[in-house]
């Protein structure tokens, strides 16, 4: 018995293979953390990059004096594609509006209305809304704007879909495809933007 019994706790001592037991298990770990991390980084760098490419167009739309030419509004999505190389493929929207407010108390959530102006997507990628479509915007998504003030909507999307589907050892990495967007809202530097051919601004 105490032959046995010696035998167990020689056996309990024993740290022989040790090393390998514990790669065996932090392996798969260490691998599904550095495929995360590239897809984790993948995810936040084509938000990042989006999003500064829309405040890019944005600016200079903004910057626009006159009408802009509809061969001008359609390259912008060539700048887009530009701005954010390599990355997944962004649809656009620009959306002009103005406020229409007689009674001086602006366009909030029960006053006012927005006037189109223009909505365009360069390509067609993504419909162009109508007036009403714009009202919901009021107060919510578009500060208080007062009688005749205008501002621009640049809208992005990009639809990210993941480089390296992984489950390891049962774990998800939790990253699945989704739709990134942006929402910028931009006062003109002169008087309002408009698109040629329309004839809202006139």
């Amino acid at each position: 018995m105490c032959k046995i019994t010696r035998r167990f706790r020689s056996f309990l001592r024993d740290e022989d293979g040790l090393i390998l037991a514990e790669g065996l298990i932090m392996i798969p770990l260490m691998i599904w953390a550095l495929v995360a991390m590239f897809i984790y980084w993948d995810v936040f760098r084509t938000i990042n990059v989006t999003q500064k490419a829309a405040y890019g167009v944005a600016d200079l739309l903004s910057r626009q004096r006159n009408d802009i030419p509809l061969t001008f509004a359609n390259g912008l999505q060539n700048v887009m594609n530009f701005l954010t190389p390599g990355g997944h493929p962004v649809k656009m929207r620009i959306t002009s509006l103005e406020c229409i407010s007689p009674s001086g108390q602006g366009c909030t959530a029960t006053a006012g209305t927005y006037r189109l102006l223009f909505s365009f997507s360069p390509g067609n990628r993504v419909p162009a809304l109508t007036e009403p479509a714009i009202q919901q915007w009021k107060a919510v998504r578009i500060p208080i704007l007062n009688h005749l003030e205008s501002v621009f909507v640049v809208e992005t999307s990009v639809e990210f879909k993941s480089q390296m589907k992984t489950v390891l050892a049962g774990l998800l990495v939790g990253v699945e495809d989704a739709e990134f967007g942006q929402f910028i809202v931009t006062k003109p530097r002169h008087r309002r933007l408009c698109l040629q051919g329309t004839t809202t601004c006139n």
